[in-house]
């Protein structure tokens, strides 16, 4: 295996593992009927795990009963469980221009798809869903088997996969085989902390994006960090100051999100915080729109927040 492609590094301190078995509550005996490691042990977990929350949206979508209480229960019982996590990305998707191209950092099984779906739903009648289906999306993840899967679960998307294993070489690859332009980079917490290495990661693909989206961003608001997530991978958390810097100077914006903030999740001195970049300050103030208009049918769900999405040279 390619430990440097998995865990970020060629001799991780941890590793990967899933483990299956029961446990006789009478004779206090453990039995292991299964155990696995490294990439297979992260597949055959996070598949079953992104499958069910498709399939859980889907039957969301074809219940044919959509409000906002009804659509947080679906989402308090899937994997990544915050309503405000699914209207980033929905909102993106309604910003950008119909059959763009859309590209997820770690794609899993395009789960996404069933997801925008949901929202639109919930918060606009359906009105955007042959948008949603017209997309062309880019999966960015270094499982043959999740891309394999997201082309059985869609059959009827347009789809391309890289499975480069870091940022800069992911869009290098889509740049070289797919297009130059993408219209959307999402990228979600853990997924680009195992795919980045430098804040100049964040404007390169700003530079080929119409908007980048970073969900639960990890910064440093010191230098550059690396350190060992709980999956056994190799993660790193990005310096904020060269990051406000580099955009700077390339002329790009981005803006951060005061709602959800997470303070010293990576250490000392770090915080998880949306954000959203591009050079196109019209198609941020819309995107803050969308998203807004959506929190705001939301705040009836306890522990909902507007919050303020300010510039990122202000975020401390």
């Amino acid at each position: 295996m390619n430990n440097e492609k998995y865990y970020g590094c060629e001799n991780p301190e941890a590793i990967s593992y899933l483990e299956f078995g029961s446990i006789n509550l009478i004779k206090s005996k453990k039995d292991i009927w299964g155990y696995w490691q490294d990439q297979e042990a992260y597949d055959l977990y996070m598949f079953a795990r992104y499958a069910r929350d498709l399939l859980l949206f889907r039957k969301y979508a074809l219940g044919g009963y959509y409000n906002v209480d009804e659509f947080y229960k679906y989402v308090t019982i899937s994997a990544h469980n915050k309503l405000m996590d699914y209207i980033l990305k929905y909102a993106g998707m309604l910003v950008i221009k119909e059959k763009g191209l859309v590209c997820e950092s770690g794609s899993s099984l395009w789960g996404w798809i069933e997801e925008a779906i949901a929202c639109d739903y919930t918060f606009q009648n359906g009105t955007n869903i042959e948008k949603i289906r017209k997309f062309h999306y880019i999966g960015s993840d270094i499982s043959e088997m999740m891309n394999d899967g997201a082309k059985a679960f869609h059959p009827d998307f347009r789809m391309d996969f890289s499975t480069e294993y870091t940022l800069d070489a992911v869009v290098d690859d889509i740049c070289n085989r797919i297009s130059d332009r993408l219209a959307l980079f999402y990228g979600l917490s853990v997924s680009i902390r195992y795919a980045i290495r430098e804040a100049k990661d964040l404007v390169k693909i700003a530079e080929k994006s119409d908007i980048s989206v970073y969900n639960r961003l990890s910064l440093s608001l010191g230098d550059t960090m690396m350190s060992v997530y709980g999956t056994g991978k190799t993660v790193y958390i990005i310096s904020l100051p060269e990051l406000v810097s580099l955009l700077s100077k390339k002329g790009y914006k981005a803006k951060y999100c005061t709602a959800n903030m997470q303070r010293e999740k990576d250490g000392k001195e770090t915080v998880r915080v949306s954000v959203i970049i591009s050079e196109n300050t019209k198609m941020l103030d819309k995107f803050i729109e969308i998203y807004s208009e959506c929190i705001d049918k939301s705040l009836c769900i306890q522990g909902v927040e507007q919050g303020e999405w300010k510039d990122i040279k202000y975020l401390k």
